[in-house]
């Protein structure tokens, strides 16, 4: 895979800037090559790549509002969650959570709102459901 790490001592460092005869050390970390290190060896931590449990999409400002405390409320349940942090198009943000291969995503929009519920969708099977805050955590669980 070749070094990841190298170094050493360099004399007249300085010289070309008009500072000759001051030698210098010095060490590198090649990123990308740990990087693909890492990809080829497949060494990341599940959890670390795929940490999301819950995504909720952003549809406006008052669906955030509503949404914030169901997404306190996961987190304070253990579930790794966050929500979409912009108001982009739902398309978007399902291509988000398909990249970052999330389970589960909550929606609400002027319908769950008014029924004090959530959609909860789950993305590996397509089928969604009309939920309670406390359902929405026992499924996610």
């Amino acid at each position: 895979m070749g070094s990841i790490l190298g170094g050493g001592r360099y004399d007249n460092l300085t010289g070309i800037f008009g500072m000759p005869g001051i030698s210098g050390v010095g060490i590198s970390f090649g990123i990308d090559r740990i990087f693909d290190v890492l990809n080829a060896l497949d060494a990341y931590p599940k959890d670390a790549v795929n940490g999301t449990q819950l995504l909720f999409i952003n549809f406006g400002e008052r669906e955030t509002a509503y949404c914030l405390p169901f997404v306190a409320q996961a987190r304070a349940a253990g579930i790794r969650t966050e929500i979409f942090p912009d108001a982009a198009k739902m398309k978007k943000q399902m291509s988000y959570a398909n990249a970052k291969q999330i389970p589960f995503v909550a929606l609400a929009g002027e319908n769950e709102i008014a029924a004090g519920k959530l959609t909860l969708k789950n993305m590996q099977t397509g089928e969604q459901a009309l939920v309670t805050p406390d359902e929405l955590i026992a499924s996610v669980k």
